[in-house]
């Protein structure tokens, strides 16, 4: 489809959030000039957001930076106007996270047209001292962050936390315009009670259906004392040494319009080495096998263009993206002994994603496929089948269904189920398993505007079911549980740090007492 038709298309069937504003500037007008208004966290101009307060919120918040929102862009002056470009740059400078509403429009004026971006900061400073329950698994952590650094879009955070796996002080740093480029830079450095990760991420994406060619390196190495779980304690224990890399680049295949199409290739390298595994009680567990993958891989990269801008589907007041798609991705890799490996195995992963908006319903298709096919048949495969639906806006009926099917997991997997998985009702790792499904409907509904101009408030009443089957370390969940419950919602409205925070009871189908939850984790 040439792009101008592609263009048209866009804007007449509202792919994009914005796309319908341009309408009255035909595709293809040459843009003059780009016009960029920025919005501090709160409009001191609005007598309800005039008081001292906000004042000092925005006197110690730095707006974003112009020059750092123009490199978002895959527009400027001089260009074609096209609608596509206007709604990809959009999602690009929501998906920061600290943007939040943003809207980009067109105008006619003399000698072509005016494109106007409008964004709103949201705060991206945290000093956080937290505590977590899921039952009677707790968690504390503290931290610092800055999601905007100095406005220039990078972020850093350093986080101390304390559960019951480890002890851990984490630091992060990110970003995402590195040396005034599209290139992005990520490290990590974990340093925990029974262990340490370094993570180092280098690449410049696909940052837009036209961008023609990517690449990158990513590079991880743990070392750490890992644990498998049943009844809410620990019941093996062993130590890993991992280390993981891939070198990978891409090509955007012939074509456009609202479709795209990349070849990825590549090399990977999985290593994995296992020590004194044991069972903390209960009989012998058989130490996990060491592997020790190298090769190069190839994948298939399938990408449509296809969005819609909602307010209420996980959070009631900011603007959040639904990619409808359909989008699919599929890499596969062949490890061999020429290359360093220890057997011939191929080792896959896959996603395909889908979604479908009607009037405020929202539905939703996934697949996830990873594994090896090795000399024995499949290894460590699991396949993720989930379906769901939501009624979005202030309140509304949600629902989804996901399994996860595991086929001869490695030894250090399991696949548990309770509170942190979606059975609600039951403390976290509470069944073990190879495989599980779960099941969770709930009505939630916003109660309250925006409190203060800081938070809103809602409610939710809720069940689920589910069941875990192939357990190794200790009882699955013999047929179905189930559990109902309700909680408070809270929706931080002007902060980019934390979006929502659950405060949840759920009470379980057979015996025992309620279960708490508080955690700032989206469910689904």
């Amino acid at each position: 489809m040439p792009r101008a038709a592609a263009a048209l298309f866009f804007v007449l069937f509202g792919l994009g959030a914005r796309g319908a504003r341009a309408e009255e500037v035909p595709p293809g007008t040459p843009i003059v000039a780009v016009r960029i208004v920025r919005h501090d966290v709160f409009d001191l101009d609005d007598p309800s957001t005039s008081a001292w307060p906000y004042h000092w919120v925005d006197a110690l918040h730095i707006v974003t930076r112009e020059e750092f929102i123009r490199r978002l862009l895959l527009f400027r002056a001089g260009d074609p106007l096209d609608p596509l470009r206007l709604a990809e740059s959009e999602i690009l400078l929501r998906g920061t996270g600290f943007l939040n509403p943003v809207n980009i429009s067109a105008r006619p004026v003399p000698g072509g047209a005016e494109v106007t971006v409008e964004t709103h900061d949201q705060w991206s400073t945290g000093v956080t001292l937290s505590f977590g329950m899921s039952g009677d698994r707790r968690s504390t952590s503290f931290g610092l962050s800055e999601d905007n650094v100095l406005g220039l879009g990078k972020s850093f955070s350093f986080e101390i936390t304390s559960d019951p796996e480890r002890t851990s002080s984490t630091f992060r740093y990110r970003d995402i315009t590195f040396l005034r480029s599209r290139w992005q830079l990520e490290l990590e450095h974990q340093s925990s009670s029974d262990g340490s990760v370094d993570h180092f991420l280098f690449q410049y994406p696909f940052f837009s259906l036209a961008t023609p060619k990517a690449g990158g390196v990513d590079w991880k190495r743990e070392e750490s004392r890992e644990y498998l779980w049943s009844d809410g304690e620990r019941r093996v224990a062993g130590e890993v040494n991992g280390r993981d890399w891939e070198v990978w680049g891409g090509l955007r295949l012939p074509g456009g319009g609202l479709v795209t199409d990349r070849l990825l290739f590549g090399a990977f390298g999985e290593r994995a080495l296992f020590r004194n595994w044991q069972s903390l009680y209960g009989p012998q567990y058989p130490q996990p096998e060491d592997r020790d993958l190298v090769g190069p891989e190839v994948g298939w990269d399938h990408q449509t263009f296809r969005w819609k801008v909602v307010r209420g589907f996980r959070a009631w007041m900011r603007q959040e993206d639904l990619p409808l798609g359909p989008n699919w991705k599929l890499t596969t890799g062949l490890s061999l002994p020429f290359f360093g490996g220890d057997s011939i195995r191929l080792r896959y992963q896959g996603t395909f994603e889908s979604g479908q908006l009607s009037g405020r319903t929202f539905t939703w298709q996934r697949i996830a496929l990873s594994g090896r096919v090795e000399s024995r048949g499949l290894g460590n495969a699991i396949t993720h089948l989930e379906a769901g639906g939501a009624l979005t806006g202030s309140a509304g009926l949600r629902a989804r269904v996901a399994a996860d099917l595991g086929t001869a997991l490695d030894g250090e997997r399991q696949l548990t189920l309770g509170a942190d998985t979606g059975l609600r009702g039951y403390n976290p790792n509470t069944f073990d398993g190879t495989s599980r499904v779960v099941a969770n409907v709930e009505w939630r509904g916003r109660i309250t505007g925006e409190l203060l101009h800081v938070a809103a408030l809602g409610l939710t009443a809720f069940a689920d079911g589910g069941k875990t089957w192939g357990a190794r370390v200790g009882p699955s969940t013999d047929g179905w549980r189930g559990d109902v419950g309700a909680g408070i919602l809270v929706e931080a409205t002007r902060a980019s740090v934390v979006r929502i925070l659950r405060l949840e009871v759920a009470f379980p189908d057979r015996g025992g007492g309620p279960v708490y939850l508080i955690t700032t984790d989206s469910l689904f």
